[in-house]
C-alpha cells in the first residue's frame, strides 16, 4: 500500500512575473501555498499514513471549484472539500479561496493557508480512518518553519579540506524556488554565499538540485541547476567566472 507523502495545491507552477490564474485570490493562495505545502509534505513520511495514494491535489481553479467562494471569516469546512472516492493515480480535493484573499497581509496569507491545506488533509484522514491527532506533527513542523520550505543539503569537502560547500533550498511567499550556496572554512566560519538562484518550483526538485553541489578544484563550487550535467560555477574564491557556465562533467 502507498504511505501519503504529499499535499500540493493546484496550479502549483507558473511564469515568476504573469499571474498563476487570472482571480487575483487564486493566484495569491496558490502561490503562497507552495511553500506552505512543501513544508507541510516535508513531515509526512514520518507520520507512516498507509494511504491509497501517496499525492493528494487540492484543486483552487475556480472553474473546478464545487462550492461557492466564502468570506475569510467563514468555518474551514466551507473553504476545502476532499473526495471520499478515489479516482486515479491521486487523492483529490477542492478549495474556494475566500474572497479578498490577496488583501491580506503575507503572515496571515501563510496561517489561512496552511489552516485551508491542514483541513484538506484531515477530511482525506476521515474518509481512510486515520487518526486526525498525529496530523498534528505536520502542522508543527510548519508553523516552527514560520511557514515557508526550505532544505539544506549535505556538506562537500574541497579536495584539500580547507573548505566545506552545500546548497540551500528555499521557496519564497510568490511560490518561486531558489537554491544558493555557501562556503564555510573547516571550523564552520561562513566565507561566501552566491546569489539566489531561480531553480525550481517542487521541493523535491530543489532537494536534488542541492545535491549536485560540487567542486572543481579546491576554489571553485558548481552545480547542475537544470539536471542537463551543464554545470555552472557559482562560487569561485579566486574571484573568476562565478556565474559562467562551465561546460559537462560526466
Amino acid at each position: 500500500m502507498p504511505m501519503f507523502r504529499q499535499v500540493h495545491v493546484w496550479p502549483d507552477s507558473g511564469f515568476p512575473k504573469r499571474p498563476w490564474n487570472d482571480d487575483p485570490d487564486v493566484d495569491s493562495f496558490a502561490r503562497i501555498s507552495r511553500g506552505v505545502c512543501e513544508a507541510y509534505s516535508q513531515a509526512l513520511p514520518g507520520l507512516a499514513l498507509v494511504a491509497r495514494a501517496s499525492v493528494m491535489r487540492l484543486n483552487a481553479d475556480p472553474d473546478a471549484s464545487r462550492r461557492p467562494r466564502p468570506a475569510l471569516d467563514a468555518p474551514r469546512a466551507d473553504m476545502v472539500e476532499v473526495s471520499a472516492r478515489f479516482l486515479g493515480s491521486q487523492e483529490n480535493g477542492w478549495v474556494a479561496v475566500p474572497v479578498g484573499f490577496a488583501k491580506l497581509p503575507t503572515d496571515q496569507k501563510r496561517q489561512l493557508g496552511l489552516r485551508i491545506v491542514h483541513h484538506g488533509v484531515l477530511e482525506l484522514a476521515r474518509a481512510l480512518g486515520w487518526d486526525p491527532v498525529v496530523l498534528t506533527g505536520a502542522l508543527h513542523h510548519v508553523g516552527a518553519r514560520v511557514y515557508r520550505y526550505w532544505w539544506e543539503g549535505p556538506w562537500k569537502s574541497a579536495p584539500d579540506r580547507r573548505h566545506r560547500a552545500r546548497g540551500v533550498a528555499s521557496i519564497t511567499d510568490d511560490g518561486l524556488g531558489y537554491l544558493h550556496v555557501e562556503v564555510v572554512t573547516a571550523a564552520g566560519d561562513l566565507i561566501a554565499r552566491s546569489e539566489d538562484l531561480h531553480a525550481a518550483y517542487h521541493g523535491e526538485h530543489l532537494v536534488q538540485m542541492c545535491k549536485t553541489v560540487r567542486w572543481d578544484g579546491s576554489a571553485r563550487v558548481v552545480i547542475d541547476l537544470l539536471g542537463t550535467q551543464q554545470w555552472q560555477t557559482v562560487i569561485d574564491l579566486d574571484g573568476q567566472n562565478a556565474g559562467a557556465p562551465h561546460g559537462a562533467h560526466h
